[in-house]
């Protein structure tokens, strides 16, 4: 799919309202954006501008995600829109999350139903902040052959990083399998993968926030095991007495809470 990579930076802030200028190739416009009622204001006539209300919702995307802070006189930044318009669908939780990159070609698409002769990765971590601990679990299902499940206790601190290493470990256990269904209750780790991870390659490994993506190093683990791989991720809501995510959430505090001996 292709890219468009722009830059905007904070000229003035005005009460609410911050004027941001918008570069592309060598043209520029200007746009108004107000951080606390949501309000996208285009005042110029040409070009640029007529590109940005084509791709308005992305822009949005870009503003909203914004932290309140990072809306200051002189802030720069790098951004990327889509050629192609994503379908408001395409942020649908329930639906299956498809991520063929069999030809290193990172295109991501949604369907409603799993594939069924697939294998199945159930993944949960925990952390304890008392402990300082934290441990995950691995739930394997093969097409043909008996479940396995892997469990492993982690010092690394943060429950967002340790679901990342559920999925790095699934995928080194898993490096000899070019296609299979993850299956867990961790956002962070679907959109991590689908939306964000290919956008943070385009900008130098930086985010809206005009700062560097964080666990970096376990997401470039990530983007190199994805290679050749045809993933599908299937959201699970958490405490919903799913069996496998159960099992796994189970096992996952129960290791985090084991005392390193």
């Amino acid at each position: 799919m292709k890219h468009y990579l722009l830059q905007m930076k904070i000229l003035d802030i005005i009460e609410d309202n911050c004027k941001i200028e918008i570069s592309f190739n060598n043209e520029k416009t200007h746009i108004f954006f107000s951080p606390s009622t949501k309000e996208l204001r285009f005042t110029d006539k040409d070009a640029l501008t007529s590109f940005l209300k084509l791709k308005e919702f992305q822009l949005r995307k870009i503003l909203h995600n914004k932290q309140a802070e990072t809306f200051f006189n002189g802030f720069e930044l790098n951004f990327v829109l889509q050629e192609k318009q994503p379908d408001p669908r395409f942020y649908d939780r329930k639906k299956v999350t498809i991520l063929n990159n069999l030809k290193n070609t990172y295109l991501v698409k949604k369907k409603n139903f799993k594939s069924k002769k697939i294998i199945e990765v159930y993944t949960d971590g925990s952390f304890l902040k008392e402990k300082k601990s934290g441990g995950f679990a691995i739930l394997i299902k093969p097409i043909l052959g008996e479940t396995v499940l892997h469990s492993f206790r982690t010092n690394k601190k943060g429950s967002n990083l340790i679901e990342l290493l559920a999925i790095i470990k699934s995928l080194e256990l898993l490096k000899n399998e070019n296609k299979l269904c993850i299956l867990t209750d961790s956002q962070y780790v679907i959109k991590g993968i689908t939306e964000w991870l290919p956008i943070w390659i385009i900008n130098n490994w930086y985010t809206a926030n005009g700062t560097q993506a964080k666990n970096l190093n376990e997401w470039k683990k990530v983007y190199k095991l994805v290679k050749n791989k045809y993933i599908e991720f299937v959201w699970i809501k958490a405490h919903t007495n799913h069996p496998e995510n159960t099992l796994c959430d189970l096992t996952a505090k129960q290791i985090a809470n084991k005392i390193k001996k």
